[in-house]
């Protein structure tokens, strides 16, 4: 492997297309990423992915990219990993939110056979086929397809505020048609 003298060499030889430079930088850094990565974390696997998901993102950037603002190297590594790691924190922490909200009931027991499953998936399609089309997408787009606000705000061309309150009147409506299906 060829030796570099400093970053800014290391990244000219990178910004050139060098795939030689891109390795260094793989094998020099990938291990202490990782341990960044784990620091925050606290999750071997999700440390991991986030490590490898930079690496490749990084890959396929690297010529394109004008690392003239980049003074040091490591803190930019690091940055950029640590940066990834909040957000994973942060979308975890929004998907258990998510899973929060949808209580279920105290005396709830799973179904026991695929007959009990299939009629409460029925259930379930019937109660969503009654929301109204707009809550309805916002519900599937959040739950089912695990969409943050601002990706369903986007989405639908609605305000975050508006998919707020779809998602609290969705699970609402839902709650109680299943309730009164249940009671029926």
């Amino acid at each position: 492997m060829p030796f570099f003298n400093n970053d800014s060499e290391l990244l000219k030889c990178l910004k050139a297309g060098e795939e030689t430079a891109f390795d260094h930088i793989y094998t020099t850094y990938r291990k202490w990423l990782w341990i960044a990565a784990l620091g925050i974390l606290q999750n071997e696997a999700e440390a991991e992915d986030i490590v490898q998901e930079f690496f490749i993102d990084f890959w396929q950037i690297y010529s394109s990219k004008d690392f003239t603002d980049i003074n040091h190297l490591k803190k930019y590594l690091f940055v950029s990993i640590r940066n990834r790691c909040i957000n994973k924190l942060e979308s975890n922490k929004v998907n258990r939110k998510r899973y929060d909200a949808i209580s279920l009931p105290h005396d709830f027991v799973l179904p026991n056979n695929r007959l009990e499953r299939d009629d409460l998936q029925r259930q379930l399609n019937n109660a969503m086929d009654k929301l109204p089309p707009v809550r309805m997408k916002v519900f599937k787009r959040g739950y089912l397809l695990q969409q943050s606000r601002k990706e369903i705000a986007a989405a639908l061309n609605i305000s975050e505020e508006s998919v707020k309150k779809h998602m609290t009147l969705a699970l609402k409506d839902l709650r109680l048609s299943l309730k009164n299906q249940n009671n029926h």
